[in-house]
Parts: structure tokens; sequence; C-alpha cells
């Protein structure tokens, strides 16, 4: 078992597409169903070169924009080339690459469509995000099952404590699998991006965070659980955990490592089919950092998958409300 350890990341900005959510104040909120036109692509991208994108780029394009406004000017005052992306990604193209494998197959590969084409390699995803917002530091895809958004936030926090980026795009996306694919409801859609960047007095907006990351064999997972998650989350345990967790043996034996934190935290069960996707985890964060304080308040989110891939991110949150002299509350700046 390997455990990498980052610096912390201040966000700065937040931005969420996703079914039946209409911002990042609702996103501890399950997401509802995928129905057709749930994503108004003309509203939510105007202007031209959007429209022949697949629907997962879309995704994360609209929640980029939405988390790099909600920060204002600061992702454009970066330099280009400490401007960076971290996109975490699991069923984002199976979907993509039946169709164009079925148009190959049927039509010929002259017919694949030259816009969709590109995405058959899952870095295009990252990269087009990088064409919209001039980014010429890095991007990086990556591709674990469930716990990529919050590895792509360890990703994020290792390269600004080395100097390499002064602002981290960080962000999740998903689209639904075809029927042939799915073996059970459940299946995401939709993107969340964080705007991060360096830590500095007085610009965390929202709060500060970090992330690490371990692996628990699948097999004889039970034996070694509470070993490796005494050390991935520390003795040090936040007021909450957040846990997206499946069925699977991982799943389960981490659940029962924190049935023995009764007492000590309050633990939220977020239970995740086998084919999710990475999108719950990152989502959780967002609602985390969304909640109204008075004091910086710290929270923390935890998800393994069956294939035995664990992520763990420490929140502080920052107070949103302050109490004024008469007893009410004011909204905080």
């Amino acid at each position: 078992m390997v455990t990498v350890s980052t610096g912390e990341l201040a966000v700065a900005g937040m931005g969420i597409v996703a079914p039946g959510l209409s911002g990042p104040e609702d996103a501890l909120a399950p997401a509802g169903r995928a129905v057709p036109g749930w994503f108004q692509a003309r509203v939510a991208l105007p202007g031209r070169g959007y429209r022949r994108l697949p629907d997962a780029c879309k995704y994360l394009l609209a929640a980029s924009r939405l988390a790099v406004g909600d920060a204002g000017d600061r992702f454009a005052e970066t330099r280009r080339h400490h401007r960076a992306a971290a996109v975490g990604i699991n069923n984002t193209g199976a979907a993509l690459l039946e169709e164009l494998d079925r148009t190959i197959m049927r039509e010929g590969a002259e017919e694949m469509s030259p816009s969709a084409s590109p995405f058959i390699a899952m870095s295009s995803f990252a990269s087009r995000l990088s064409m919209e917002h001039g980014i010429n530091g890095f991007n990086l895809t990556v591709n674990s099952p469930v716990t990529a958004g919050l590895e792509a936030l360890q990703i994020a926090a290792r390269a600004v404590a080395a100097g390499r980026a002064g602002a981290v795009l960080v962000g999740a996306v998903e689209e639904e699998l075809s029927p042939s694919q799915a073996i059970g409801a459940g299946s995401e859609a939709g993107a969340v991006v964080l705007h991060c960047e360096p830590v500095a007095e007085g610009g965390a907006r929202y709060g500060t965070c970090s992330a690490r990351s371990a692996f628990l064999a699948p097999d004889g997972v039970a034996s070694n659980a509470a070993a490796v998650l005494d050390r991935l989350v520390g003795g040090d345990l936040p007021d909450r955990i957040d846990a997206v967790l499946d069925g699977s043996p991982v799943g389960t034996a981490v659940a029962r490592w924190l049935d023995r934190l009764t007492g000590e935290c309050e633990v939220v069960g977020v239970p995740a089919p086998l084919q999710a996707g990475c999108l719950a985890p990152l989502q959780r964060v967002m609602g985390l950092f969304a909640q109204e304080h008075t004091v910086p308040t710290r929270r923390a989110v935890l998800a393994a998958s069956a294939q035995g891939t664990v992520a763990y991110a420490e929140l502080t949150v920052a107070p949103r409300k302050v109490i004024g002299v008469d007893g009410g509350e004011v909204a905080a700046v």
C-alpha cells in the first residue's frame, strides 16, 4: 500500500451540471434521472463550435464556465502557462465509443463524425477544456473507478505545491451508459468543476481541501482494510465523513471500518451502484463546501471502488454567514 500526501488547495469557484440540480447548493441531493432534454446546450454554451461535441464534453465545458465565472476573473488573471486542468472520468466515453463502433461496422470509417471521433482518446475531454480556457500548463485525465475526481484533487494539490500551477480546474464528468452497457439503473450524467488555487490568507472563498489515496486489494481486503484506512484517514477526525461506497467486498470492508467511528464523528453513507462513475465523490465535496457555517468547519469525503481504489478528501469549509450585532444572520462576502 502506498499513500501519497499532497498540499492544500483553496476553492474559489464551483460549477455543476447535473439532472435536477440547479447549483452547488443542491449538490448533496441525489441527481435526477437524465431524461431527454434535461441539458439545454444552447443556453449553457451559447456561441459557435459546441453543437456537434459529445454530450459529456458539453457538460464539462458548461460546468467549467460556471466555476470560472463563480471565481470572477481569477482564472483569466493567471498566466496561461500556470493554468492547468485535472479531470476524472469513468464511463464518460463508453456510449460514444459504442456508437462509433456501430458506425464503422455498418457504414464504414469514412462516415464517422469528424467532431466526435477525436474523443476515442479519453484525454480529449480535458484537452477540449484546455482549449476553452487557454490552459497552457498541463491537462491530465484520471480514469480510476469511482475515485477519479478525488484523485484529480490530489494531483492538483501536488502541482500547486510544487509551483507548477497557479490555478487548476478540477473536474469530474460522466455520461450515461447505453442500455446495452448498463447492468442496472444508476449510471451518472453531468459534470462538476472546482476552481482551485494556492492557499493564501483570506483567499479561500469556499474553504481549503487536500486529498490522498490508497489501494485495497480486493482479494483478502478484510485482513488489511483497517491498517490501510487508519493510515489514510489518520487520527485527527473531521466532524463529518461522507462515504461513497458500493456493495462490493471493498465497499463493505470500508463501511465496517467506518462503524468503528460511531461517537467520534458523523458518518453519512452515500450508496453507489457498481457502474455509477466518479461524479458522486466530487459532487459531495462541492455540496459540503456550499453549506453555510458561522465558523470554519471540518468535513471529509471518503470513496472506494470494487476494484480497490480508495481516496479521501479533507475539507475546511469557510464561514458563509456571520452573526450581526443584533443577533441576526448576515450573508458573508
